[in-house]
């Protein structure tokens, strides 16, 4: 039972967590409404599982495994019990890349006992792969851990960080050092896929990892966080957790803030980042963190579909505009509601390279727009809805979109 998830496509009152008609009439898993004191909150009920099937690194001739190997320490253990207990026990597969002898494997590195293990499978190693880009890497399994140098950082800028996402990444960036100043304690921010794993990269660019510190939510604190179909690993992180212990962390409000992802956003302030008509790239753990973290700042380029421009003494110019809007009038599917965020003070921006807009009671408001952005040309004819104008409108800070870095960490240290 929990807030999570009200007033959006989990809620019954909407879609209820279905996706197509079929799904309806074949329903196991089922949410209700419960008022609770004039408080609405969901309940979930789920059957409970009979087979699971899971993965680790290595078992021991008993069936215990450990996940030594794998970037991540997963929630292996919880859906293991979940399928032993009482009163049906089913059967628990488990996939794994070794075989290692009885009694050779410390108790310490053991992360599901042998007695909760029904089958092992050995995976051969084209199968087992870290993740989609890694067959095996000592630095994802934290066998190894490099220091974050300028070379490292680099090698990953050069793959991942693209001009508009750099710029968005260090507005999002330079929020977080206002946060540390009002906070004057370490910034906890979690960053989710796309353009906000990015902002991990750009902070060990500006050297002030040690007090704006990335949670992932598969269990990475600190560290440079990887992106892309990669997502979810980070190199050289400072402490690892499971995933349902980082979850809390969320729900719990204990992250200061969160940078999500967005596809669609529409004039009430909801968004809509995993699904469009016939694509389905799936929610992730983002209800759970948009619904429980004080401060969201949403990430994502303004228009997409063929996007160009070009920057000059720290101006931008459109060369092309994105053949797809995405400030809309009504998202497909409502993954986080703008009204539940002012119903309970959630802090909420929408970043993207030319313009940053905030949420407010009275609907999206537009704060900056870059250097060289016209208003009238460049941002309200590719809205669905006119923002709100509240007398002059900032401009976005000339050291986001120079080539050098911003030098903000001069900053951190008079803070």
């Amino acid at each position: 039972m929990t807030k999570i998830g009200v007033d959006t496509f989990l809620d019954p009152r909407k879609e209820g967590a279905v996706l197509n008609e079929h799904a309806k009439k074949n329903l196991s898993c089922r949410v209700s409404v419960l008022d609770i004191e004039g408080i609405d909150y969901l309940l979930y009920q789920a059957p409970k599982p009979e087979i699971a099937l899971i993965r680790a690194s290595i078992s021991d001739e008993n069936g215990n495994l450990s996940l030594q190997d794998e970037g991540v320490r997963g929630t292996v253990l919880s859906i293991a019990q979940a399928v032993k207990a009482r009163p049906r026990q089913g059967a628990v597969v488990a996939q794994v890349r070794w075989i290692t002898k009885a009694g050779t494997m410390n108790p310490r590195d053991v992360d599901v006992p042998g007695p909760l293990i029904s089958n092992v499978v050995i995976a051969p190693k084209e199968y087992h792969w870290q993740s989609a880009t890694i067959e095996y890497d000592p630095r994802i399994s934290y066998k190894v851990m490099p220091p974050v140098t300028e070379s490292l950082l680099n090698d990953i800028a050069k793959t991942t960080l693209k001009v508009d996402e750099k710029i968005i990444s260090r507005r999002i960036l330079l929020e977080l050092l206002r946060l540390f100043q009002d906070k004057r304690d370490t910034v906890l921010v979690n960053l989710g896929i796309g353009i906000p794993a990015l902002i991990s990269l750009v902070a060990a660019q500006e050297g002030v990892t040690e007090v704006i510190v990335p949670v992932l939510e598969s269990g990475p604190w600190g560290g440079v966080a990887l992106s892309g179909d990669d997502f979810g690993l980070a190199v050289s992180p400072f402490a690892l957790s499971s995933i349902p212990d980082v979850f809390s962390n969320f729900e719990g409000g204990i992250i200061d803030a969160a940078s999500l992802g967005f596809l669609q956003v529409d004039k009430k302030g909801s968004v809509n980042p995993f699904m469009l008509p016939g694509r389905i790239f799936g929610p992730g753990g983002f209800p759970v963190i948009a619904g429980g973290v004080p401060r969201i700042y949403f990430a994502g380029t303004f228009t997409t579909g063929g996007t160009e421009f070009s920057i000059s003494r720290n101006k931008v110019k459109i060369v092309r505009e994105g053949k797809i809007s995405k400030f809309i009038e009504s998202v497909f599917t409502v993954a986080f509601s703008g009204q539940q965020a002012i119903k309970y003070g959630q802090e909420i921006l929408y970043i993207t390279e030319r313009a940053v807009f905030r949420l407010t009671k009275d609907g999206i408001a537009l704060e900056e727009v870059a250097p060289g952005i016209d208003i009238d040309k460049d941002i309200i004819p590719y809205m669905s809805f006119e923002p709100i104008l509240r007398g002059s409108v900032g401009e976005m800070d000339y050291r986001i979109f120079s080539e050098s870095i911003m030098g903000i960490r001069d900053e951190i240290a008079q803070i």
